[in-house]
């Protein structure tokens, strides 16, 4: 799919609270040849960021999570408990602008993206022709293009899709912004899931969360911008003991993504964290059926990968291909789960991308 009307002016409007997940470090290797290789690729955070190839949302140099992040926990001090799915901190970011031009590429499916007559890098689309099938016996070790997963959608079903941030700039703060190219990314993928009806859109309290989700909003044609920020979505809704994750975390070089896929994969460093699939059915149940499916029939909720690859493999039921600690894969940008529900209340959960790829 082109972005045939997108080759004029990129004007962001940044407003923004938080968006969280990217460290100073992160994979260096990537298993997809013709994925972009931003210097930003990955992320991860101390206690709820990401990370992708080449750099990390939230590396060990992250900054520590608010207390409104923190207070997610079961276990957190705080004299009144906290409602985890309560809407969080939404602060107006300053806006930018960029004059981009999207052409296609001359080799390769996929778009250009040129800014003030520079390169800024490309974007990449899938060529699956492939059907979706739910009912396959493999189905859930892969990703499912996003389009796919829209276009089967029947008139009563309900669907919430959760996707990582398209491609940040290279400070992993809370006000890091998209790049030129993660703006056309996310717009790409608002063509892919585009209707006439309007979509509700929840983010982390993070700008780049944020921006992913007023981008999608371009793309599908929406003038409106529905959406809310929930500190839930900052990264750290598995993380049971900061103090365990983070001694684990700095043993050694690209340590948050050996941790994260040891425990989801194997159970190693268990410790850390809570029941893996007992916290993904928590997040699910409570929060994208019990809050999110409630506010329109199409959602699209934005967090960071450290958040998105425990949910992807619990969701997959560890068929998925993350195994960072075996061959360095990591979640791309725009990939997550899709949570389709049914008129009789049937979930059907599928790994879902919105790139050519959902691991990087």
């Amino acid at each position: 799919m082109k972005l045939s009307y997108l080759a004029a002016t990129a004007c962001l409007a940044l407003s923004l609270s938080a968006c969280g997940d990217d460290s100073p470090s992160a994979p260096t290797t990537s298993s997809d040849s013709n994925q972009p290789q931003s210097s930003t690729a990955v992320e991860t955070s101390s206690t709820s960021q990401d990370s992708q190839t080449g750099s990390s949302d939230s590396a060990t140099q992250n900054p520590t999570e608010s207390s409104s992040s923190v207070a997610l926990q079961p276990e957190s001090s705080a004299a009144t408990p906290v409602d985890p799915y309560a809407v969080g901190t939404d602060v107006d970011e300053p806006s930018y602008k960029t004059t981009c031009t999207v052409k296609p590429l001359e080799t390769g499916n996929g778009d250009a993206v040129y800014c003030d007559t520079t390169y800024a890098g490309p974007i990449f689309y899938d060529t699956d022709e492939s059907a979706y099938d739910p009912t396959a016996a493999d189905f859930g070790s892969t990703f499912v293009s996003i389009n796919k997963v829209f276009a089967s959608l029947k008139a009563d079903d309900k669907v919430v899709f959760v996707l990582r941030h398209a491609d940040r700039q290279a400070s992993s703060g809370r006000t890091s912004h998209l790049t030129d190219v993660g703006i056309y990314q996310a717009r790409s993928v608002g063509e892919k899931i585009a209707s006439a009806e309007g979509a509700y859109y929840a983010h982390s309290e993070y700008v780049r969360t944020r921006e992913t989700l007023e981008n999608i909003a371009v793309g599908r044609g929406e003038t409106e911008f529905v959406h809310d920020a929930y500190p839930i979505l900052n990264g750290s809704w598995y993380i049971k003991d900061n103090a365990k994750y983070d001694e684990y975390k700095s043993q050694g070089t690209d340590m948050n993504y050996m941790v994260t896929t040891g425990w989801a994969y194997n159970g190693e460093y268990a410790d850390a964290f809570y029941d893996l699939d007992e916290r993904t059915k928590q997040f699910v149940d409570d929060f994208l059926v019990g809050v999110i499916s409630k506010k329109s029939r199409i959602s699209v909720v934005c967090s960071h990968d450290q958040f998105l690859v425990p949910l992807v493999i619990s969701i997959s039921n560890r068929k998925i291909g993350l195994r960072y600690f075996e061959d360095r894969h990591w979640i791309n940008y725009l990939a997550g789960i899709a949570v389709v529900i049914g008129a009789d209340g049937k979930q059907t959960l599928v790994p879902v991308k919105g790139l050519n790829s959902g691991t990087n």
